[in-house]
């Protein structure tokens, strides 16, 4: 374990760090942890509504929600242009390529054009929209650097620079928004939709042990990019809703369940503290050096117990390689251990719906099957996650901390 965190330390760590620096992914990663505040409060209203359903009778505070958390994907496309080109010192056109950012995003996610007016979709502002203010923000950004030398005026122009600035950012504006004109509003183009077809051809792999694997690490990649996981559920709805009802058939008909991938079994064995199993990593947090870690790990602990990981991720995971990788690692081998359980018959695979993910860690499980050995198949994923984020967690705390060292020692603007 000392030779491999060494080599975690001296070798992977300073790649790591080298590919968090790249304009781009520092300024997805920033964008996503100023967005920080919101995600908090959204998560306090999800528990909220926990405790609402064994308590009808306390007020409705979804709106809070909606107005906060809900509209991340508007916050998203302004900042990520707006942060690509402050990395890149394009400061004069930092603020304009925010608001273009929002232009283009309102065409890309293909409001419905009626007598009234333009119809939205609300959800598209929230997490439902990322992937579309993903594309929006990154691409407005494209288009600003291109124009970043560009001028109307030669150098020894009298006219004042924010006239200048004015000007200057007229044509990237319209070629921003031209684009989106023509591909969406004049060739019908709908981002959201292609997205979903492509991914549609999994239906046919799913109960397999790469279509398992396949189906919880994809939405966990997304949603390490601030993607959440429900952009797929027009995907995996149908998939689970079909499986649990078949492995329900076949035990009222005396036959053995078939289906490994369900909700009930992700809810149990895979999504342990939330999507990529990041329970682990929120208690680790409580125990960091880095202040601002700790201050996140106490943050985050309680919503994480609830199976509720924005905070975490949108805190310290999304567009952060250094963090990134153990998730998509826990996608991959919890899924294969859970597979190989289920189908070994070491674990009952699960016969009934279950729908109550907010469920503590275990609780759900036993819930599930009502086994030991679907708890201690918990045990073992847990024990597993841990193993993995441990060593990548040691790296961004000691990355953390001397960050924090230097900006105390005002080394660090």
């Amino acid at each position: 374990m000392e030779k491999f965190m060494n080599w975690m330390g001296d070798v992977v760590a300073p790649k790591m760090e080298a590919l968090t620096a790249n304009a781009w992914l520092s300024a997805m990663q920033k964008a996503i942890i100023k967005t920080l505040p919101m995600v908090l409060v959204g998560s306090l209203i999800t528990i909220y509504n926990v405790i609402k359903n064994f308590i009808p009778s306390l007020p409705v505070l979804t709106s809070l929600r909606d107005y906060t958390f809900g509209l991340i994907s508007l916050f998203m496309v302004f900042l990520i242009p707006y942060y690509v080109l402050e990395l890149k010192k394009n400061h004069k056109m930092k603020h304009i390529a925010g608001f273009t950012g929002i232009a283009l995003f309102m065409i890309l996610v293909n409001p419905e054009i009626t007598d009234a007016g333009y119809v939205y979709q609300f959800s598209s502002f929230g997490a439902g929209g990322m992937f579309v203010a993903i594309v929006a923000g990154l691409f407005t950004a494209f288009i600003m650097n291109l124009y970043s030398k560009f001028t109307f005026f030669k150098g020894d122009s009298v006219v004042p620079d924010f006239v200048k600035e004015w000007f200057d950012s007229m044509l990237p504006i319209a070629t921003v928004v031209l684009i989106g004109w023509l591909f969406v509003i004049q060739l019908g183009f709908d981002l959201y939709t292609a997205i979903v077809n492509l991914f549609t051809p999994l239906n046919a792999i799913a109960q397999s042990l790469p279509g398992m694997i396949l189906l919880y690490l994809l939405p966990t990649i997304l949603y390490s990019m601030g993607i959440s996981g429900w952009v797929f559920q027009p995907i995996l709805n149908p998939i689970v809703l079909v499986a649990i009802t078949a492995n329900a058939e076949a035990v009222a008909n005396g036959l053995s369940a078939t289906q490994p991938f369900t909700n009930e079994a992700t809810y149990a064995w895979l999504s342990l503290g939330g999507r990529g199993a990041t329970l682990p990593l929120s208690i680790m947090l409580l125990f960091a050096a880095s202040k601002k870690l700790k201050a996140l790990g106490k943050a985050s602990i309680v919503p994480s117990v609830l199976n509720i990981n924005e905070p975490i991720v949108f805190g310290c995971i999304a567009w952060n390689p250094i963090l990134m990788i153990p998730l998509w690692i826990t996608a991959i081998v919890l899924p294969l251990i859970t597979y190989l359980a289920q189908v070994s018959g070491l674990v009952a695979i699960p016969v009934e719906v279950f729908n109550m993910w907010y469920c503590p860690v275990f609780i759900s499980s036993w819930l599930v099957n009502h086994s030991i050995s679907g708890l201690i198949l918990t045990a073992v994923n847990l024990a597993v996650a841990a193993l993995i984020f441990f060593p990548f967690f040691k790296i961004y705390d000691r990355q953390q901390l001397k960050l924090e060292a230097e900006e105390e020692n005002g080394t660090v603007v």
